[in-house]
Formats: C-alpha cells, sequence, structure tokens
C-alpha cells in the first residue's frame, strides 16, 4: 500500500513530463499554423495594395497583428527544463537530469530501446512521509520497449535489468512502482513500460550515467540465443 501511495506520485510526474512535451508538439504545430496563415494574409496584402493605394494603412495593421500573434506564440511554447518542479497528489518532484535520445540494442531476436532515462527526486507530502517513514525519495526512470524479431518464442526479461550508477549504487527496478513486461515473449510480439529504480545511498542530482545489464535471451529449450546486453546511458543536465 505503501508503495501503491508512491506510485500515485511518481505517476503524476510522468504524466507531468508527458503533457509539457505534447504541449510543446502542440505549440510547435500552432506556430506551423501561424507561419501559413502569415503567408497568406502577407499575399493577400501585397495582391490589395495593388488593387488600392488607400488600403495601405489596413495592411500595415493587419501584419502588425500577425506578428504579434506569432511572437506570443512563440512566447507560450513551453518545455520541461532541468531543475524544474512540479506538485502533485504525492508531493513536490524536481526534473535533474535526463537523456531523450532513444537508443536500440540487439541481442539474437531481440530489440531493445531504450527510449528515455530520467534522474528525479521528490518531497513527499505529510500523510505519504509518514507511512513512508521518510519525506524525500530519489529515483531513476527508464523507459523501453522490446521486440521479439523471430517467429519463435522465445525468453527475455527486460523488466529486471540489473542497475549500477555512477555513484556507486547497484540497483533492481522496484517491481511495485514499475511496468511489467512478460519475460515469455511470444513470435513477432512487442512491449513497452516504464521501470523505477530507488536510490538509497545516493542523491538523483548526483547521477551522472547509469549501466544498465541485462541477460541473454533464451529459446524454449533454455539455450541462449544472443549475447547479454551490458551498456550504459549518460544523463544530462540541460
Amino acid at each position: 500500500m505503501k508503495r501503491f501511495l508512491i506510485m500515485l506520485g511518481i505517476v503524476a510526474m510522468i504524466a507531468f513530463l508527458s503533457a509539457c512535451s505534447e504541449e510543446s508538439d502542440a505549440d510547435s504545430e500552432s506556430n506551423g499554423e501561424d507561419s501559413e496563415e502569415q503567408q497568406e494574409e502577407t499575399q493577400s496584402d501585397e495582391e490589395s495594395e495593388d488593387d488600392s493605394s488607400d488600403d495601405s494603412g489596413n495592411d500595415e495593421s493587419s501584419d502588425e497583428e500577425s506578428s504579434e500573434e506569432s511572437e506570443e506564440t512563440s512566447e507560450g511554447t513551453t518545455e520541461t527544463e532541468i531543475g524544474e518542479t512540479t506538485e502533485n497528489e504525492g508531493g513536490t518532484f524536481t526534473l535533474h537530469s535526463r537523456n531523450q535520445e532513444a537508443q536500440t540494442f540487439e541481442t539474437g531476436p531481440v530489440e531493445l530501446t531504450v527510449e528515455k532515462v530520467v534522474a528525479a527526486s521528490g518531497e513527499l507530502n505529510a500523510e505519504l512521509a509518514n507511512m513512508m517513514d521518510t519525506d524525500e525519495i530519489d529515483y531513476i526512470q527508464v523507459d523501453l520497449a522490446v521486440e521479439n524479431t523471430s517467429e519463435e518464442d522465445i525468453t527475455f526479461f527486460s523488466g529486471q535489468g540489473e542497475m549500477a550508477t555512477s555513484t556507486g549504487e547497484q540497483l533492481e527496478p522496484d517491481m511495485l512502482m514499475s511496468d511489467h513486461i512478460d519475460g515469455e515473449m511470444m513470435g513477432n510480439t512487442n512491449a513497452s513500460g516504464s521501470f523505477f529504480y530507488v536510490l538509497e545511498n545516493s542523491n538523483a542530482e548526483d547521477i551522472e550515467s547509469a549501466r544498465l545489464v541485462f541477460s541473454a535471451p533464451t529459446n524454449q529449450d533454455f539455450e541462449d540465443i544472443g549475447e547479454e546486453l551490458d551498456f550504459e546511458i549518460e544523463l544530462k543536465k540541460e
């Protein structure tokens, strides 16, 4: 129950990050639409100037209004910034570093894509802090996708990757807070999820990189059909 409440707070932060990203994308699309409208208005203004010089004053006014609207749209574009803090039902959470460059690793028939790694911390609300006997939590979030590209059924535990942080901690994903991906993968199937590694002896803001290790995939005869995956993801503070 305690872990479940923390999960609610962290899920709220994921929603916050996703919302900011979607808002940024929406604003970008809006900028594109505004740009097309400006071009149409400008063309219309030029035609109007050819037809009548009396309309030039109105055209200039229209151009100024379009320019002001474009500036307002640009200023309204938001993006999640490192160090940004947000409040939700779980408490107050701060983003310290991240890597959003998708990286794909292959082993046997498996393609594992690390879509995003985030280091964050949270100050829990009073009720949750009392239940957890702590008022703070530091964690690393790993979003990944996995695909079995073969027609054969295999076993690959993408949800059980072990982590070693640059601060010297060795961690496993918190199974209650993380999503579940079945290790038994049927042929030509894929899955994705978010996994949380709770820091016990270090702070999220001090994490510079995270090493991840996944056991080799096996076939139905429990034979390795690939190699162990072992790679490191750098976290950026800008």
